[in-house]
């Protein structure tokens, strides 16, 4: 609830307690430009820290290609935010039962792998100077990915970031994935941080979901696709690139 008061809702003439009026002036847990008492930021990795998706999407189509399907961008997008268990069951869903889901998963995982080490990991803009913004603030913060853990760290290796992160958490790592909010709420209960003192980034609709679906305030930095405009007006906001985030911490 958002509670908007001016000073003609006060009669000047009698004595107004400051204090009620502060109360009043922060009742809602997300201001105008961020969030009231933050304490934990919560990053998305594929698509939000690192440019990612990419690799994954040329890995699945040349893999899924060999094994004599027919992939789609379409058929990619449904991966997103997604742990290892349901994007499996989706190779079920698009290729039919027979298909040996695990099997392309691996394939799909180990030459997105062999991209990386190749080519590196490209990073999305405005990262390194978000980190260094958070880092003088002296907030909390952690990276919650469909990826597995070990993959979060190679990551974080090869990129010399790991320093910045208080703690690593893979949606395979807890009971459901996003677009459950489990994977968010282990991480608060680890900090001992309460979702509303958090702030979540993510780029794709199934994160922002999980991040709703828990009440923690989320915003939305889009990489392959926007997310839908009722999901939008749910968010602290919807910016262009992870520099933009900085006014709102």
């Amino acid at each position: 609830y958002l509670i908007e008061l001016t000073l003609k809702d006060f009669d000047l003439n009698q004595e107004t307690n400051p204090e009620i009026v502060i109360a009043i002036s922060g009742f809602s847990p997300v201001s105008s430009r961020g969030i009231h008492m933050l304490k934990l930021i919560i990053f998305d990795m594929d698509g939000l820290m690192f440019a990612t998706e990419q690799v994954n999407y040329r890995a699945f189509t040349e893999i899924v290609k060999e094994e004599g399907y027919n992939p789609t961008f379409e058929q990619y997008i449904g991966f997103l935010g997604m742990n290892a268990k349901d994007i499996q069951k989706k190779y079920y869903v698009y290729y039919g039962e027979d298909v040996d889901a695990e099997g392309i998963y691996k394939k799909v995982g180990n030459r997105s792998k062999q991209i990386i080490r190749e080519e590196g990991v490209p990073e999305k803009e405005g990262l390194r100077e978000l980190l260094q913004v958070v880092r003088e603030k002296g907030l909390q913060t952690a990276v919650a990915s469909g990826s597995d853990t070990d993959v979060i760290k190679e990551y974080l290796d090869r990129t010399g970031l790991n320093e910045y992160f208080d703690m690593v958490l893979s949606s395979k790592d807890v009971k459901r994935g996003k677009p459950f909010p489990d994977v968010f709420l282990e991480i608060c209960k680890a900090f001992d941080v309460k979702p509303e003192e958090t702030l979540v980034l993510e780029d794709s609709a199934n994160g922002v979901q999980a991040a709703l679906a828990g009440n923690l305030p989320v915003i939305n930095i889009p990489d392959l696709l926007p997310i839908p405009k009722e999901q939008q007006e749910k968010c602290v906001a919807v910016v262009e690139n992870l520099k933009e985030v900085i006014p709102y911490i």
